[in-house]
C-alpha cells in the first residue's frame, strides 16, 4: 500500500477510536454527592450557629478573635442572639506590611473558598508599648517585659501611628422562610449575616497563616 493508502487508514482508525471514547455527558464523577432537594453548602440548613455553639468554637481560636452581636461587641442582654461575626485586628509598624499580611489572607481564603471583609487602617495610639500581637494573643511582647521593671516614675507614654489590619469573618445567611423575613429590621446591616462552620475554620487557618516566619516578620 502506498504512503497516501497508509496515511488515510490511519486517519480513519483515529476517527473510528475516538467516536468510541465515552462523551464528556457520559463521565461521572465518583467524588460527587448524591443531589439534595435543598442548597446546603454551610450543613446547617440555612441556619446560623447559635450563641453557645460560637462561644464553643471561640475557645479553640488563638487569642484576639471576638465575636460581634449585630455590630456591638459585647451581648450585655439576656436574650440569647446568635453572633454576626468573628473579627481580629492585627498590629504592623508600615502601611506596607499591613498590606503584604492582607495578600497572605487573600490567598489563604482563596484556596479556602470563603471570604472574610479585610480591611487596613492608620491609627493613632496614647502609648505605643501597649500595642503589640503578641500580648493580644495572650502573650508577653519584649516591650511590656521591659517596660515592667520600670518604676511608674520613669515609665513614658509614647504616642505615634500604627497600622490596624482587620479580618471580619460572616457568611450570608439568607432568610429561610416567610417568618423570618418578617421579623428582619430593614434598618439593620446585619440582618442577612451569621457565623457557620466555615467562618471557625478559617479563623483556625489565619491562626495558623500568621504564626508562619514570614507572616511575623509583618506583624508588631
Amino acid at each position: 500500500m502506498n504512503a497516501e493508502g497508509t496515511a488515510s487508514l490511519n486517519i480513519d482508525d483515529s476517527t473510528q477510536q475516538t467516536q468510541n471514547l465515552p462523551s464528556a455527558k457520559q463521565k461521572v464523577d465518583p467524588f460527587a454527592k448524591r443531589p439534595s432537594q435543598k442548597c446546603d453548602p454551610y450543613g446547617l440548613a440555612g441556619q446560623s450557629l447559635s450563641l453557645k455553639e460560637c462561644i464553643d468554637w471561640l475557645a479553640t481560636l488563638e487569642g484576639g478573635w471576638k465575636l460581634i452581636y449585630n455590630g456591638i461587641e459585647n451581648n450585655e442582654t439576656e436574650e440569647q442572639v446568635a453572633p454576626t461575626f468573628l473579627i481580629k485586628q492585627f498590629y504592623h509598624a508600615t502601611f506596607h506590611d499591613a498590606s503584604q499580611f492582607l495578600s497572605h489572607i487573600s490567598l489563604l481564603s482563596t484556596n479556602l473558598n470563603h471570604y472574610p471583609f479585610i480591611s487596613m487602617e492608620r491609627v493613632l495610639v496614647d502609648d505605643l508599648s501597649t500595642v503589640s500581637n503578641s500580648a493580644m494573643n495572650g502573650g508577653i511582647s519584649a516591650t511590656a517585659t521591659s517596660t515592667s521593671v520600670q518604676t511608674s516614675k520613669q515609665k513614658r507614654r509614647v504616642k505615634g501611628w500604627v497600622i490596624v489590619s482587620t479580618v471580619r469573618c460572616s457568611t450570608y445567611r439568607p432568610p429561610t422562610t416567610r417568618a423570618d423575613l418578617e421579623k428582619q429590621d430593614d434598618s439593620s446591616e446585619c440582618k442577612d449575616k451569621g457565623l457557620t462552620y466555615h467562618d471557625f475554620h478559617l479563623a483556625m487557618n489565619i491562626d495558623i497563616e500568621s504564626n508562619r516566619e514570614k507572616c511575623t516578620a509583618l506583624l508588631l
